[in-house]
């Protein structure tokens, strides 16, 4: 089965066999699909208590056959994204965006002609309806199709099954110690590094300038972390202290409002099952250094933690999209460190932040969104970092090459270290939590640090964290104008001849690999005279 994700461009969806029923627990999904099957079944479960109305089981006879009852008509389709390779689910939502000049009235008449009603409206953009059918004649599969037939309407900018899917956190190679890419005395090549002690000549970062994390929640009381987190984001809501879980679909449940790590079990060290990937990311973008030296690239600039994921379960594309719109509200740089399944609802999210809106911090100059190219070691780059309106960031070594794990692809813009050898970098205060569970050999006894985080989920922030010391010292330039400053200050490194065109690029590099100490001292030169 095709999907639209544009009016000119479809994936191929492949629908899994469901099998299953009811028990007093809910209704039970089996999903056959190989040796994968276990790992399905478990992430449709946990998806359709999370988001497809699934009844709360009472304690009486009675209580049970209700919800026994209304489980049964809980009848999700579930797909494998045959591009991406990532599992995506829907029930009954649409998400629908009308082009602009379309009347309220027009669009009533669409929506009756296939009997969808308004659900809700988006929570960012007042211009997304999620829509369904009440009479339940669209719903699994053939949300499908009803998205596709919206999205040929020259009334509709775009339509999409409102997916819950897997995303991907980039996930980190073998082990090792220092900060090699800040400076090649810590056990880079010479050369390796991005020259960040140069741009420090000029600037540490400025604590106007909001990095904006979308991850799987960031420790906001590190201490090489905490005095850069932004306080209080959204200044009309009193609940927003320091960021949001999108995760959470209630806005008004507490936990909205704690971006945290939150999903922990044993084997804590691990990926799977955990979140333990945003607060490295976040320290590689902006660690204060007040700890064991261990710094981000822009130590004075604020993070806003945006908490999107709660480990490996499937997260909603609607949630993903808002927070997406919340991050370009409130923060100047976004750094993403994952990938998913081509998404028009977080497609329209991303060409709002970028394309500059009045309602965001950057407002009419655009935001800079940096994604992970992806650690596949493909010829072509992951989506979302495909995506014109995202910056690709791709890994480059301790050696000045490019990481045989990282994606390659014309969409490439700039790379940055992540390498074969680890990173230095903020892990979970937790006791005995994080990639390091308080080894010394694994970035200290504390297990406040970790060096066993790698590739381009490493990149990326280090990559946000230069572009936000660019906007530190010109915060005038344009999403634009950072992505020119980026490129024609980048070393060109790895092989001559892999540069083609005028500017050259690289399908492994991008323009080259990020300079830190050009990048900023190019921002200084572009500022306005007086």
């Amino acid at each position: 089965m095709k999907l639209a994700i544009s009016k000119d461009s479809t994936v191929e969806l492949e629908l899994l066999e469901e099998t299953g029923g009811v028990s007093e627990h809910g209704r039970l999904f089996n999903v056959s699909d190989g040796a994968e099957s276990p790992r399905y079944s478990r992430l449709v479960n946990n998806a359709v208590s999370a988001f497809f109305e699934m009844p709360e089981v009472g304690v009486t006879e009675g209580a049970k056959r209700a919800a026994r009852t209304a489980a049964k008509k809980i009848k999700p389709a579930t797909f494998l994204d045959k591009n991406s390779k990532l599992l995506r689910l829907v029930y009954k939502e649409i998400a629908v965006r009308f082009a602009e000049n379309v009347t309220g009235a027009a669009s009533k008449k669409i929506l009756a002609k296939y009997g969808l009603s308004v659900r809700r409206h988006g929570q960012y953009d007042p211009r997304l309806l999620i829509v369904y059918d009440p009479r339940r004649r669209i719903i699994g599969a053939r949300v499908v199709e009803v998205a596709n037939e919206l999205m040929k309407l020259d009334e509709v900018e775009s339509a999409s099954p409102n997916f819950v899917s897997e995303f991907k956190r980039a996930r980190v190679p073998m082990p090792n110690a220092g900060q090699w890419h800040l400076s090649p005395r810590n056990g880079g090549k010479d050369g390796a590094d991005i020259n960040v002690r140069a741009a420090w000549e000029l600037s540490m970062g400025s604590p106007q300038i909001v990095i904006a994390v979308l991850d799987d929640g960031v420790d906001v009381e590190h201490p090489n972390l905490r005095e850069n987190i932004l306080s209080r984001p959204d200044p009309n809501n009193s609940n927003d202290l320091v960021g949001r879980d999108f995760f959470i679909a209630d806005s008004e449940h507490p936990d909205h409002f704690n971006p945290r790590p939150k999903r922990l079990q044993y084997p804590y060290d691990q990926m799977k099952g955990n979140d333990i990937h945003g607060t490295p990311c976040a320290g590689l973008a902006a660690a204060s250094g007040r700890v064991d030296g261990v710094y981000g690239v822009a130590p004075l600039c604020r993070i806003l933690p945006v908490k999107i994921f709660h480990a490996d379960e499937l997260a909603s594309e609607e949630r993903v999209a808002d927070a997406i719109a919340y991050a370009a509200r409130f923060a100047d740089v976004l750094s993403c460190s994952w990938s998913s399944p081509a998404s028009a609802i977080i497609e329209a999210a991303l060409a709002d932040a970028a394309r500059g809106m009045s309602q965001n911090r950057r407002r009419e100059r655009g935001t800079p969104i940096f994604f992970a190219a992806g650690n596949a070691g493909e010829k072509s780059v992951a989506y979302p970092a495909s995506s014109q309106h995202t910056i690709c960031v791709g890994a480059t070594t301790a050696q000045a090459t490019t990481a045989k794990y990282s994606n390659e692809g014309r969409e490439m813009w700039i790379s940055a270290p992540g390498g074969d050898r680890d990173i230095m970098t903020t892990d979970l205060s937790y006791a005995h939590r994080g990639f390091n569970v308080g080894k010394a050999d694994e970035g200290g006894e504390s297990g406040l640090h970790t060096n066993k985080f790698d590739g381009t989920s490493a990149a990326t922030p280090i990559a946000a964290g230069v572009a936000a010391l660019v906007l530190s010292v010109n915060a005038e330039l344009t999403r634009e104008g950072v992505k020119e400053v980026l490129r024609d200050s980048a070393d060109k490194i790895g092989p001559k001849n892999s540069y083609k065109g005028e500017p050259a690029h690289s399908r492994a590099f991008g323009y080259g690999r990020v300079n830190a100490g050009a990048a900023a001292d190019a921002a200084k030169r572009l500022r306005p005279i007086g």
